[in-house]
This record gives structure tokens, sequence and C-alpha cells, in this order.
């Protein structure tokens, strides 16, 4: 996909959202806080720059893409980005709470994350969408 891209492979999303699920998820069982801060730079850049910014979406068009069947289903770029934007904000503030010292609260707001990742990773419901639009309308 083109940096412009209006569309994103269905596949792709769903390897993000599910990577970014289970990063968290590993990082909490094996107690790497440093993992928080990590993947939200990572979901920082694809909230910037839409998807092809995003490096996991990029790992996933340059390594995993040309081995699949032609694209099928398509997700708008948009919505990826809404889902990025939430995961930004709440690994933002997981890493303020590991920063200012209440790891344990930065785990739940982290493991919050992850369980939304999963939720889109395995059903394609973007809660970032929905937060998106409910703040748009006021």
């Amino acid at each position: 996909m083109a940096s412009g891209a209006k569309a994103v492979d269905v596949r792709a999303d769903r390897a993000v959202q599910g990577t970014v699920a289970v990063a968290t998820l590993s990082a909490f069982v094996f107690h790497q806080p440093w993992v928080i801060p990590v993947v939200g730079v990572f979901v920082g850049a694809g909230a910037l720059m839409g998807p092809p910014g995003n490096p996991l979406y990029r790992i996933f068009d340059g390594l995993i893409a040309p081995r699949l069947s032609p694209v099928a289903n398509v997700e708008p770029a948009a919505t990826l980005r809404a889902q990025d934007v939430l995961a930004v904000a709440v690994l933002g503030a997981a890493t303020v709470c590991l920063l200012i010292g209440l790891g344990g609260l930065a785990w739940i707001v982290a493991l919050c994350e992850a369980g939304v990742a999963a939720v889109a990773a395995t059903t394609g419901a973007h809660l970032g969408v929905l937060v998106r639009d409910r703040l748009r309308r006021g």
C-alpha cells in the first residue's frame, strides 16, 4: 500500500492488533515494563502517519503480505488510525503511571489496551472508532 493509502488489508489490521495484544500481555507476564512505551511508540507512528507509518504494519506489508493470496477485504485507513490513537492514549497513560511509580495501575491500564487490541484482532470491532465518533458528536 502506498503511504497515502485509503484502505488497508484486514489481515494486516488483525496482525498488528494481535501483535499489540500479545506484546502487552507478554510484557505483563514476563515483568518487562519497557515494552509498554516501545509498543506505544510503534502505534504512535501509525497514529501520526497512518498505517504505513506503523513499523508493525510495515513488517506485515513487507514480509507477510507478499506470501498471501490477493487482498479480499479492506478496512479504511482512518479506522486503523483511530485505533492507534486510542492505543497511544492508553499506553501513554500506562507509561506515565510507570514513571511516577504506580506500577500496579500501569499494568491495569496496559492490560486494558491488550484487551482492546485482542477484541479488534479477533472480531474486527475497533473501540478507537467508537471513541472517535463519540468525541466528534460532542
